[in-house]
């Protein structure tokens, strides 16, 4: 299944430089909306070389016991994630504010590091 919200890359962007990163909380929400906007990449969570290092911190965070951050700039509702079991892997199912959910599946560490050889520099281009 591919990984798809309305929320486009410029407008992220923009929303990324208008956030006040002085506070811990500014950085917590900045970073739950870089995965939801990675994770909502077509291409892949860590298709574009920026989206590794907070999908890095997502799979540490997740390691550690701690929820899925959401991020309600993307319209997310609530994110209810699902540990791997029995060798499949994790998932998140996320409801956005009109009641629509979309799955997806949670990249694991074998990916991230395949991502960091392979991710596109740049981002969009």
């Amino acid at each position: 299944m591919r990984n798809r919200l309305s929320l486009s890359i410029p407008a992220f962007a923009f929303l990324l430089a208008s956030a006040t990163p002085s506070s811990a909380r500014a950085a917590d929400s900045t970073w739950a909306c870089e995965v939801l906007l990675c994770a909502s990449n077509p291409g892949g969570w860590m298709q574009y070389a920026q989206c590794v290092p907070p999908i890095r911190k997502l799979l540490r965070h997740l390691a550690l016991g701690g929820g899925f951050p959401t991020c309600s700039a993307g319209g997310v509702a609530a994110a209810k994630y699902t540990k791997p079991k029995y060798g499949r892997p994790g998932f998140v199912v996320m409801t956005m504010r009109d009641g629509s959910r979309t799955t997806y599946t949670v990249p694991t560490e074998a990916d991230a590091a395949q991502a960091e050889a392979t991710a596109i520099p740049g981002g969009v281009q």
